[in-house]
């Protein structure tokens, strides 16, 4: 086989002893057409050998082409910063639904505003978008931040996307279907699933003189109409009017302590570890909330609870408060309802 026939491809499957022959007789030839295309291969073996010989060439007199050198990749094109705008999350539903409200920067000027409702037990039930410019949203979020009838923090967006992602693994978990819009729109701001499963930290050697304070969270406004769902009220007034029937002479104090003992077992019956931690949880950011707004002995009372309910099955005074009220709420003859106070299911971007 004449070597001054072959090419770079050709050459390629040789070994190099058998590369470096054919070479050779391209130098004696003073030929460097092989020599240029080989250097280019990606072969480091063939390359190599390709570049011996042109250098062989070069030193002979012989014009050679210098071997084209790779260009270093270009930097991938970094992401746009986008503009940190704060947003606002409301106070915690006794149903576990909180609203927030926040916005982004679209291109060209402008911004998104978000509006949404989150369950902590159902994921994402509302979120819509509109545009909006940014004089409109700062004088928004001014407004929502300084209505005394409103519970709100301010948070950066990233704690907004925080509360997205768990709340879209929740959908997934609870098979509730995002509400329409809300999947292009949780593509768009870069939302992926994160675990809702947020473990607490154990309790602290002050719980236990906080958790007996416990009770005293009802009387705050975020926490009034945290009530019983409708069957745990029903069978908490079976009991009630067992007790309030009653044919014996009982008096005052003895039927407090047994309305008393009704509402313990109750309460014993609903919080099972589940629940304790559902409403763990929601004690816990409403203890971030607090201290958001400036109650920050309410802060510390409601994460002792937290702590507590989470990591033990001790008796909780603040989840037998959660019965107990709604006793005080409603005269003796009638069944117990939710409290006359609780605010409806979330309809807009905050809870009323």
């Amino acid at each position: 086989m004449d070597p001054l026939t072959l090419t770079a491809a050709d050459v390629e499957k040789l070994s190099e002893a058998e590369t470096r022959e054919v070479l050779a007789a391209w130098v004696k030839a003073r030929r460097s057409e092989l020599p240029e295309a080989l250097a280019a291969s990606a072969s480091k073996l063939h390359a190599r050998a390709a570049k011996k010989a042109l250098y062989q060439l070069r030193s002979s007199g012989l014009a050679v082409a210098e071997p084209a050198r790779a260009e270093p990749p270009a930097p991938a094109p970094q992401p746009e910063a986008q503009e940190d705008l704060p947003g606002v999350l409301s106070a915690i539903l006794g149903t576990g639904e909180r609203a927030l409200y926040f916005a982004r920067p679209i291109r060209g000027g402008g911004l998104d505003a978000y509006q949404g409702v989150l369950s902590d037990e159902h994921g994402v039930k509302m979120l819509e978008v509109g545009s909006i410019s940014r004089g409109l949203f700062r004088t928004r979020l001014k407004e929502l931040l300084h209505d005394r009838q409103l519970a709100v923090m301010q948070v950066p967006f990233a704690r907004v996307a925080q509360e997205l992602g768990r709340a879209l693994t929740l959908n997934q978990r609870s098979k509730t279907s995002l509400p329409e819009g809300a999947d292009l729109a949780l593509r768009r701001l870069g939302i992926e699933p994160l675990d809702p499963d947020v473990a607490l930290p154990p309790p602290e050697p002050g719980d236990a003189g906080l958790v007996t304070q416990a009770a005293s969270l009802h009387e705050e406004k975020e926490l009034r109409q945290w009530l019983p769902s409708e069957p745990q009220l029903r069978v908490l007034a079976a009991r009630a009017e067992e007790v309030r029937s009653s044919p014996l002479q009982l008096s005052p104090a003895q039927r407090a302590a047994q309305l008393a003992q009704k509402v313990a077992l109750t309460t014993q019956e609903t919080f099972t570890p589940a629940v304790r931690t559902l409403y763990a949880r929601r004690l816990w950011l409403t203890a971030e909330l607090f201290d958001a707004i400036g109650r920050a002995r309410q802060a510390q009372i409601a994460r002792a609870e937290a702590r507590l309910l989470f990591h033990t099955q001790a008796p909780s005074l603040f989840a037998e408060r959660m019965f107990m009220k709604v006793l005080e709420l409603v005269p003796p003859t009638a069944e117990p309802r939710p409290a006359p106070d609780a605010p409806p299911p979330p309809k807009s971007i905050i809870l009323p």
